[in-house]
């Protein structure tokens, strides 16, 4: 993995936000955080991160609005993408997810050495590009 690489997470819930970047920070990662979709859009397209893990239901722009988004951005469309979410934990919903092009689907609350693995690992093969 990049020597410092940078993770968006889109999440309105300030303690899902706090635990998530404890936890990458602690891993050597630069963390950057927004509160909804197009917050997330805006500050992507400013300064790219080498991935985003988003939470589904936002305000303003929800997860899934914000991959599809993503997935038609030149720029972004590389950037891995993570759903991680408590919400929408039905399998229709993890199958709709894929289907619009995020690389995981992930039910909070996952266990922290799975969910830095699973970070560094796509981290490493967005890089292969």
């Amino acid at each position: 993995m990049k020597k410092r690489a940078c993770v968006l997470i889109v999440d309105d819930h300030d303690d899902n936000v706090y635990f998530l970047r404890a936890l990458l920070q602690g891993h050597g990662c630069k963390v950057v955080t927004a509160h909804h979709g197009a917050e997330a859009l805006e500050a992507s397209r400013a300064e790219p991160p080498d991935l985003v893990i988003a939470d589904i239901l936002m305000p303003v722009m929800d997860g899934f609005a914000l991959c599809r988004e993503w997935r038609k951005d030149e720029r972004l469309r590389r950037i891995p993408f993570i759903f991680y979410t408590a919400t929408y934990t039905d399998e229709r919903d993890r199958e709709f997810a894929l289907s619009l092009g995020a690389d995981r689907f992930v039910l909070k609350p996952e266990d922290p050495d799975t969910l830095v693995v699973m970070v560094r690992d796509l981290i490493e093969e967005a890089e292969g590009y």
